[in-house]
Order: structure tokens, then sequence, then C-alpha cells
């Protein structure tokens, strides 16, 4: 009988400290997603700005203010957007965190319990 509960509890360990291992490596791919995601959107940003002030120049010259306008309009929602990919990336780090700290927990408590046993 104590063979089988040492045989289960190192099982659920090994279980629990797969799961871990699964988590941080989401958490890595979440980062590295994170990372392209914000590299693009600031890429199209800073070129949507580069032709706005493009056309800031020309307006002077008799261009037109409609351009600059939807330049502005493009160049908000970029912030926009990069503002809900950070907020994004922010919550699933934090459910992907609790996740981790409840094995963590799990793990501990079996480590108390293995304790425990060792001792009776």
């Amino acid at each position: 009988m104590e063979d089988f509960l040492e045989d289960s509890g190192r099982r659920q360990e090994q279980r629990l400290e797969e799961e871990l291992e699964r988590i941080e490596e989401q958490l890595d791919q979440r980062y590295q997603l994170f990372q392209e995601s914000l590299e693009e959107l600031t890429s199209s940003l800073e070129q949507a700005v580069d032709e706005l002030n493009e056309e800031y120049q020309s307006f002077f010259s008799g261009q037109s203010e409609e351009r600059i306008q939807n330049l502005k309009g493009e160049i908000e929602e970029f912030y926009r957007l990069i503002r809900e990919e950070r907020q994004s990336h922010w919550s699933d780090r934090q459910r992907l965190e609790k996740e981790r700290r409840e094995i963590l927990r799990e793990l501990e408590e079996l480590e108390e319990l293995d304790s425990v046993s060792d001792l009776l």
C-alpha cells in the first residue's frame, strides 16, 4: 500500500511538473508573439507618422487636408491597437501566472505530504 501511495505521489508530482513546464513554454511563446505583434504595429505606426510628416510638408504646397486627416486616423488606430495588444498580453500573462502559482502550490502540498508520510 505504501509503495502504491509513493508511486501515485510521484506520478502526480511528475504531472504537475510537466504542466508547469507547459505553462512556462506558453509564457515564452506568448511573449514572442506579443513582441512580434508589437514590432509590426510599431513599424506601421512609424510608417504612418512618416507619411503624415510628408503630407504636412506637401500641405503647404496645396495638397489635400483630407489625406492628412486620414493619416491622423490611421495613427490613432495604431495607438489603439498597440494598447489593446499590450492589455491582451498582460491579461493572458496574468492568467498563465495564476495557473503557474496554483501548480507550484500543488507541488508544495505534495512535497509536504511526502514529508509527512516519510515520518510515519
